[in-house]
């Protein structure tokens, strides 16, 4: 017997129009949501390590740039001193105690009234930086928790008790830090010893 044309056009046109099974639909749809939440998950991931990163690498830049200008003046520098500040006071400790401290007193001349000063102001954890030339503080870095910033070593690394000759001045700045997001305290150290040229 011979069926009409008609009958395997409407046979092949029911097949062409027919969609996806129940079945087929939600396992479509259930790797799809499984795959957007993956690359939903791995970009948040990936955003948060960029603000870790980022925040340390803005607390610790300004405070980096100042330690490269504060190595630059204390190697041309005419005279060093480490102490510590207090309401707004140098005081240096005599011969025989140990020469550590939170400011660091650079003569840049022969002219004492010409100076500069680098110390940690305790009361809200800033380090700043004061220069004659100016009359203003600058803040350089901000949350430093450690109390003595400066100490002058020998070449083995010692902390010594007078200021003579052949000595390093070393500095060591602790940082933390606490994102909004997360309440773990992220803390780094920033360190430099730098030998001044020229010492009286």
């Amino acid at each position: 017997m011979k069926l009409p044309e008609t009958y395997f056009n409407s046979r092949a046109r029911g097949r062409t129009t027919a969609g996806f099974t129940l079945p087929e639909a939600l396992t479509a749809t259930a790797l799809f949501s499984l795959l957007v939440l993956g690359v939903v998950s791995v970009n948040l991931f990936g955003l948060r390590w960029y603000q870790i990163g980022q925040t340390k690498m803005v607390a610790t830049d300004a405070a980096r740039e100042a330690i490269g200008r504060m190595s630059d003046e204390l190697r041309n520098c005419n005279n060093a001193i480490v102490g510590n500040v207090s309401n707004g006071i140098f005081l240096a400790p005599v011969d025989g105690e140990a020469q550590t401290g939170n400011g660091l007193l650079i003569y840049t001349s022969t002219n004492t009234n010409t100076y500069v000063i680098y110390f940690l102001n305790s009361t809200n954890q800033d380090f700043v930086r004061y220069s004659t030339d100016w009359g203003t503080n600058t803040v350089i870095a901000q949350t430093v928790t450690n109390t003595d910033v400066f100490e002058v070593q020998d070449c083995l690394g010692n902390v010594m008790t007078n200021n003579q000759n052949n000595r390093v001045i070393h500095c060591s700045l602790q940082f933390y830090s606490s994102l909004p997001q997360n309440p773990s305290i992220q803390t780094y150290q920033l360190q430099t010893s730098v030998a001044p040229r020229s010492q009286n």
